[in-house]
């Protein structure tokens, strides 16, 4: 089944960020756009979605998924909206991840005009679909919860996002998270720097302010000295005047 450029960037990056926030499980499948087939003996009889994760199932290769194989049908199904596609994900195809018992089936629009809202959340009860409880946040933010991804499903700013809880923050694809720890690191890195400088300028300060200080006191010592100089030039003047005021009075 074809689909369009943005039809399947979105499935990618879907798939690759639950890959990245579920790597090292070993008993976890996610898989794009991989058939699965749900009836045994019928191969024709198959569906295609664009991301499921299934738990308790080995991640290995494979080339299809066989729901009598693996034991279990996915566990969670998200379909991405197409104009050749959309009536089909909201009709046909629920209906058979239904009767296949899929747990969780997401509707995703991310372009706008399919779905309103664009993301929407349904859990199988009681063999039925029911439709997940949604909230609206500020700048048309669509939150739904997802109790086997553990995970709020997003549409917010034209993008879907996945909102850890634990915690608060969205998934990252790995080059997003590559850059953020990158640019930690810089601002580590400027952080200590600029703390350096900090350190060095009270260094500097002190320092001038020492001489400064040492500078005041070679002054006041200049100023002793001169002091004691004219004190001793002064003695010397009256003991001077003083020997010739007696040799007057004495001519002997």
């Amino acid at each position: 089944m074809a689909t369009s450029l943005n039809h399947y960037a979105w499935s990618m990056v879907c798939y690759r960020m639950l890959k990245h926030r579920f790597r090292g499980c070993r008993e976890l499948l996610i898989a794009c756009d991989m058939l699965v087939f749900y009836k045994w003996g019928e191969d024709e009889i198959a569906l295609a979605p664009d991301v499921f994760v299934s738990f308790g199932v080995p991640p290995g290769p494979r080339s299809s998924y066989f729901v009598q194989r693996e034991g279990k049908p996915p566990d969670v199904v998200l379909e991405f909206a197409s104009p050749s596609t959309v009536r089909k994900d909201a009709g046909e195809k629920k209906e058979k991840y239904r009767q296949m018992g899929v747990p969780e089936y997401w509707l995703v629009d991310p372009v706008g005009g399919y779905h309103d809202p664009q993301v929407q959340g349904f859990q199988l009860l009681d063999g039925e679909y029911e439709r997940m409880a949604w909230e609206e946040g500020p700048d048309g933010l669509v939150a739904v919860w997802s109790p086997l991804l553990q995970m709020e499903v997003r549409f917010a700013d034209g993008q879907l996002r996945f909102w850890d809880r634990k915690r608060a923050r969205y998934l990252e694809l790995p080059e997003e998270e590559a850059e953020a720890r990158v640019a930690s690191k810089e601002r580590a890195r400027q952080k200590a720097v600029a703390l350096q400088q900090e350190a060095e300028a009270r260094v500097a300060s002190k320092e001038r302010a020492r001489q400064k200080a040492v500078a005041q006191i070679e002054r006041m010592e200049q100023a002793l000295k001169a002091e004691k100089r004219a004190r001793k030039a002064l003695e010397a003047r009256l003991a001077k005047f003083e020997a010739e005021s007696r040799s007057t009075r004495d001519p002997t």
